[in-house]
């Protein structure tokens, strides 16, 4: 498996091309050394021309056979092997990896074409001059001088051409890959001078366009991440007026804009709802009693412990006014609207008490506090009301009809904690919790007399 080959078994498959050719060459000078000092014990006088065929000659056919083997195996390896076992085994950071660089191929190369089989053409030459001598024959010695001079002259003239054109290449190779560090690296704005008009160049001049692209890949990401971060902060900004204006808004109002926030429906239009009215009975004599800043903490501390009730029976706050709250509960169902209210006043009712119980009349800087509350129920105009106005408009969410008024009326009405909820409340949560009539009531700015009824808390389970 390609994804999970073993590190060791990579390492073996990327040294294999240099590791035979190591080997084969050293079995040909293990071999070609042991020889030599055989025939050394065979015969009693060792010529030039002994040496070169017995020593020099097998040494020259190792050269030969290890570079072939070299370049045999690197392109079956390129082929089919490393491109496997590379994918996923990072090269240049691999201190194990024996890397043999163009340079060094191509130097080997050019010996395997040009050095050695000029250096055999000597070797024969000098294994000819062995046997001859220049008396005998002057015109063939000077003929093999020749070879041998010619051959030499060659043999050194195809190393040092082979260094040059290794060292001309790999000095355009090394600059682009140290470029390529430096673009691997963050450098951006790395470039290589185009040194040829060959594929080195070619690769010289893509490397700078690929840089080029990066660069300006670079600076538009940097430019869409510098607004992305401005937009967040605008995100954020806007998220922080959203908690605090959430504050003042109410619940229905948020809905509604978070719904529809291009065109949120907030015209009014008649609604079956349910209104709970509460004040703080006494709250002038309080506020002439205490400070201004302990009378509001004190406002504070019970109001904020009647917002989960409130919020556990779907009661939306609508409006504020100092000591008292104004309370929506709407819904497909009537009855459930209107037992949602008496829940909710019930457990605001509880809550108070329990506050005034929490700290005894020694300690206590005010008279227990006593909510009054009213609740009315039935079809109320429900939406938004423009207020225009020389300095601007205002616009509020509220409910407002004869439900409303009642409502708030029957508030005004109770004293010592009292319940009071309006004839059509009573009768859609009759049977649910315990209430009692107490006649009827004369109500400001009410035509006639309404039938009061009153909300007692000993049974206010029942509704659940």
């Amino acid at each position: 498996d390609k994804t999970n080959a073993p590190e060791e078994a990579v390492i073996r498959g990327g040294n294999a091309p240099l590791a035979l050719a190591v080997f084969c060459l050293m079995t040909w000078a293990f071999l070609d050394v042991l020889f030599f000092f055989r025939i050394w014990t065979i015969f009693p006088t060792i010529t030039l021309g002994m040496v070169v065929h017995f020593f020099g000659l097998p040494i020259l056919a190792g050269l030969i056979s290890a570079a072939t083997i070299y370049f045999f195996a690197e392109a079956i390896c390129r082929t089919f092997v490393w491109p496997l076992l590379f994918e996923k085994m990072p090269i240049e950071e691999n201190p194990r990896l024996r890397k043999v660089r163009v340079v060094h191929r191509l130097f080997l190369q050019m010996i395997a074409i040009c050095f050695l089989p000029l250096g055999a053409v000597v070797f024969t030459a000098l294994i000819r001059m062995d046997r001859l001598l220049a008396a005998d024959d002057p015109i063939l010695f000077r003929v093999i001088m020749v070879i041998i001079l010619i051959g030499v002259s060659a043999s050194l003239g195809g190393a040092w051409l082979a260094w040059a054109v290794a060292h001309s290449m790999s000095r355009a190779l090394r600059t682009l890959e140290t470029a390529m560090a430096q673009l691997r690296g963050g450098d951006f704005s790395v470039r290589v001078r185009a040194s040829a008009t060959d594929e080195i160049g070619a690769l010289e001049e893509g490397f700078n366009h690929t840089a080029k692209r990066l660069s300006e890949s670079y600076e538009a990401l940097e430019e869409r991440n510098r607004e992305l971060a401005e937009a967040l902060e605008r995100v954020d900004f806007l998220e922080k007026v959203k908690r605090g204006l959430d504050r003042f808004v109410p619940d229905t109002v948020s809905r509604l804009v978070e719904e529809n926030p291009d065109d949120p429906n907030l015209e009014k239009m008649a609604k079956d709802i349910t209104v709970l009215f509460l004040d703080i009975e006494g709250y002038t004599r309080l506020s002439e009693s205490i400070p201004r800043e302990q009378l509001n903490e004190l406002i504070e501390r019970y109001f904020s412990l009647f917002i989960s009730d409130i919020h556990d029976e779907n009661g939306d706050i609508n409006e504020t006014a100092g000591d008292g709250l104004m309370i929506l509960f709407q819904g497909e169902n009537p009855d459930e609207h209107a037992s949602s209210a008496v829940r909710a006043a019930l457990a605001i009712a509880e809550k108070t008490e329990a506050a005034n119980n929490s700290v005894d009349d020694a300690r206590r800087a005010h008279p227990p506090i006593q909510v009054n509350i009213g609740i009315g129920s039935g079809v109320c105009h429900v939406g938004s009301t423009r207020i225009k106005g020389a300095a601007g408009e205002r616009w509020t969410y509220t409910a407002t009809g004869p439900v409303t008024n009642i409502g708030a009326r029957l508030c005004g009405s109770a004293t010592r904690g009292q319940i009071f909820l309006s004839p059509e409340t009573a009768e859609r949560v009759s049977g649910r919790f315990r209430i009692e009539k107490i006649g009827p009531l004369e109500l400001k700015n009410v035509g006639n007399q309404i039938e009061a009824w009153e909300v007692k808390p000993d049974r206010r389970k029942l509704a659940r």
